[in-house]
């Protein structure tokens, strides 16, 4: 049985801060990366032409992400908000309250405790 983890004290406080403060963002804040791209490109008085050549990143890529058409990398992102001289910040946002996401884990593991399938399981279904 794998070795359940609590956390530190220290990493419980920052979480505890991290779902305070997911919990009173704004709804802009769930926009997509592609909008931000975009809002802060026309803030810069940038063309995606230059902004290609800034950050590496193709311009055809840059109009597809900014037009939502493709999920961009991690990498790719904080390339192109590197050039706009922003620093990308990436916060989980809980989708539900976490007491109520470890009760539903409770009781999927309950319901599957006779068939391997649940979806917290560790591994994965035989």
């Amino acid at each position: 049985m794998p070795r359940l983890s609590r956390g530190s004290v220290v990493q419980l406080q920052a979480i505890n801060e991290l779902i305070r403060y997911a919990t009173r963002a704004p709804k802009a804040a769930s926009r997509p990366p592609g909008f931000y791209l975009r809002a802060l490109r026309g803030k810069m008085r940038m063309s995606q032409a230059q902004l290609a050549r800034r950050s590496g990143v193709d311009q055809g890529q840059i109009a597809r992400i900014e037009l939502g058409g493709v999920e961009a990398e991690l990498k790719t992102l904080r390339r192109l908000f590197d050039a706009l001289f922003c620093d990308l910040l990436v916060i989980p946002k809980p989708r539900l309250h976490l007491g109520d996401a470890l009760a539903e884990r409770n009781a999927e593991n309950r319901r599957s405790s006779h068939r391997h399938t649940s979806i917290w399981a560790d591994e994965p279904p035989k």
